[in-house]
C-alpha cells in the first residue's frame, strides 16, 4: 500500500527538502500528499504543494507517514511530539549520496540530508536534523531535536546536547560536550565543553548570551 508523505512544516527548508525528496529513491513507495502549516508559509512552496492544515491540530491517516521539515528544535520537538501523539508515523530519511556505516543508530524523525560524512559508532536520537556538507565523526552523540547547519565538523568522542543547533561551518573538536538548548554561532570553533542553553561565537568559541530561555 502506497504511503501519503506528509512535510511538517512550509518555510523555506521545506521547499528546499521538497525538492530533495522528489529526486530521492524513496518515493517509488511513497506519494507527497501535501505539507502541513507551522508558522511561516514559503510563498514557492505553496504554489507548488496543497496545504494540507494547521499541524497542531491535524488528525494523521492510517497511511500517512509524516517527515520533518522544522529547524528550530524547540518547534519541532513540540509540532512533531503532537502529531506522534495522535498517532501520526515519522520515516528516517536517509538522502545521503553514499552509504551510512552500519554502527550508527538512528532515531525516529531523523533527517540526514544529501552530500554529508559519516564516520562510524554514531548515535542520532529522535527528530535530529543534519545539513549538507556536514561531517560527523566517529563516536558522537546527538541529542532529540538538535539541528546541524551545512560545512559542519563534528570530532569523534563530541557529545551534542537535545535541542542544540550547530549554525553552518562550525567546527567542533573531539571530546566535547555542547549542552542542551544550546547555539553556536557561524563559524566558531569549539574547543571546550559548552554548558546547556548557552549562545558562543567565535575562533575559540565563546559565551555571548546564556542561559538562553527559547532559541
Amino acid at each position: 500500500m502506497c504511503n501519503n508523505l506528509i512535510l511538517v512544516g512550509g518555510g523555506p527548508f521545506a521547499r528546499q527538502l521538497l525538492e530533495w525528496l522528489t529526486d530521492a529513491p524513496i518515493q517509488r513507495d511513497a506519494v507527497i500528499k501535501g505539507y502541513l502549516n507551522a508558522g511561516v508559509v514559503d510563498s514557492r512552496l505553496s504554489a507548488e504543494l496543497v496545504c494540507l492544515g494547521d499541524a497542531r491540530d491535524y488528525l494523521p491517516d492510517k497511511n500517512d507517514l509524516f517527515v520533518c521539515a522544522l529547524l528550530e528544535p524547540r518547534e519541532k520537538l513540540a509540532v512533531c511530539g503532537e502529531i506522534r501523539e495522535r498517532g501520526g508515523r515519522f520515516q528516517n530519511f536517509n538522502l545521503c549520496d553514499s552509504d551510512i556505516p552500519r554502527r550508527i543508530v538512528i532515531g525516529e524523525g531523523c533527517l540526514l540530508a544529501p552530500k554529508t560524512g559519516w564516520a562510524s559508532d554514531i548515535c542520532l536520537k529522535e527528530f535530529v536534523t543534519i545539513q549538507p556538507f556536514a561531517g560527523i565523526g566517529h563516536d558522537v552523540t546527538i541529542g532529540a531535536g538538535a539541528t546541524i547547519g551545512t560545512h559542519c565538523v563534528i570530532g569523534g568522542y563530541s557529545f551534542i546536547g537535545a535541542g542544540a543547533v550547530l549554525q553552518p561551518n562550525v567546527v567542533v573538536l573531539p571530546h566535547v560536550r555542547i549542552g542542551e538548548f544550546s547555539r553556536i554561532g557561524a563559524g566558531s570553533v569549539v574547543v571546550r565543553d559548552i554548558a546547556p542553553q548557552t549562545m558562543v561565537w567565535g575562533v575559540p568559541a565563546k559565551k555571548v548570551a546564556g542561559p538562553i530561555e527559547a532559541i
